[in-house]
């Protein structure tokens, strides 16, 4: 929306300087009447050429728009995959220091039940 409101400032803009500069210079009525038709023509094409230009620049956005749309999709879908593997790659890691911390947690009690019976012997 941004650009077609910057399209048509341009084109009004352009179309006020041209008929101010066109009325303000010093010229008869049958020359600037001439002057005003050999220039309409140009200010056409340029009106044309414009509104070309502004329809590129909208198909580009949508084309980056549609592909982004895709990527984003593939790479949400690739991040996923990669969580599950990484998941299934640690699993067997994360069994493994579960068992040791178990090991030490009871080597840890049985220390500590021989402390209470070293204390309770002396």
């Amino acid at each position: 929306m941004k650009a077609k409101a910057l399209a048509y400032g341009l084109l009004i803009g352009g179309a006020v300087g041209a008929a101010t500069a066109l009325l303000s210079a010093p010229l008869s009525g049958k020359e600037l009447r001439n002057q005003i038709k050999d220039s309409k023509d140009n200010w056409i094409r340029m009106a044309y050429d414009l509104k070309e230009d502004v329809l590129d620049i909208k198909d580009s956005v949508t084309k980056l728009s549609d592909e982004s749309k895709v990527i984003i999709k593939e790479l949400a879908s690739d991040v996923k995959i990669a969580v599950n593997e990484w998941q299934n790659d640690i699993e067997p890691n994360k069994n493994a220091l579960q068992k040791e911390m178990q090991e030490i947690q009871k080597t840890i009690a049985d220390l500590e039940e021989q402390l209470e019976k070293n204390k309770a012997t002396s």
